[in-house]
């Protein structure tokens, strides 16, 4: 295994330091503000760092806005990949699913109002826009809650509709609850929101 030298640990070090620090505060101004309205120099002034400073670390808002929705984008696939794994009754595992990629929002309210604010809805393929890591990462999730409920309608325990349909209708209902979430002050618990998502998924999808 090969070490850099001291000298190259220690800006690598910083330049992953000053990294964190430009997504974290990019990411409070984008929710307070949306995208449009928020200022390179805002995000600078919230880091703590010179614009400089930034400048050296991402070219430009649109690439800070990137790399905010692909990490958090490809954190929130692998929470629900993880929360998934070994089940075999395919109803829970599509419950799993959908409570890990709940609670994901609901403990970083900032990023999902920074999703809200771009006003698209969540089921429809445009949410994906904006860079070739986010699409993918669209196109993934869709495709594990396709499955999920394809499987569940192989044992006849959803309805008998198009899987890739329910799918994009399980996000959008997501969307809402959570929406409805940030619109009353977070005052409700996560728990108490991921329940009714749970029941909602019952009395919308669960056949009878």
């Amino acid at each position: 295994m090969t070490t850099l030298p001291a000298k190259q640990r220690v800006r690598a070090a910083k330049e992953a330091l000053y990294r964190r620090l430009v997504l974290e505060a990019a990411l409070r101004v984008f929710a307070q503000k949306g995208y449009d309205d928020s200022k390179m120099d805002e995000i600078a002034h919230e880091s703590g760092l010179s614009i400089q400073t930034v400048y050296s670390v991402f070219a430009g808002k649109s690439e800070i806005f990137r790399a905010i929705h692909d990490d958090g984008d490809r954190a929130l696939l692998e929470r629900a990949v993880a929360a998934t794994s070994g089940l075999d009754d395919p109803f829970a595992a599509l419950r799993a699913g959908v409570r890990a990629y709940t609670l994901y929002f609901l403990e970083r309210p900032d990023f999902l109002r920074m999703h809200l604010r771009e006003g698209l809805t969540w089921g429809t393929e445009g949410a994906g826009a904006g860079s070739r890591d986010r699409t993918i990462a669209w196109r993934t999730g869709v495709d594990m809650l396709t499955n999920a409920f394809r499987r569940c309608i192989d044992r006849g325990l959803v309805i008998d509709r198009d899987p890739a349909l329910l799918a994009r209708m399980m996000i959008a209902m997501q969307q809402v609850e959570l929406a409805l979430w940030l619109e009353g002050d977070m005052q409700t618990t996560p728990e108490t929101v991921v329940r009714e998502i749970e029941q909602q998924i019952d009395r919308s999808f669960v056949r009878r």
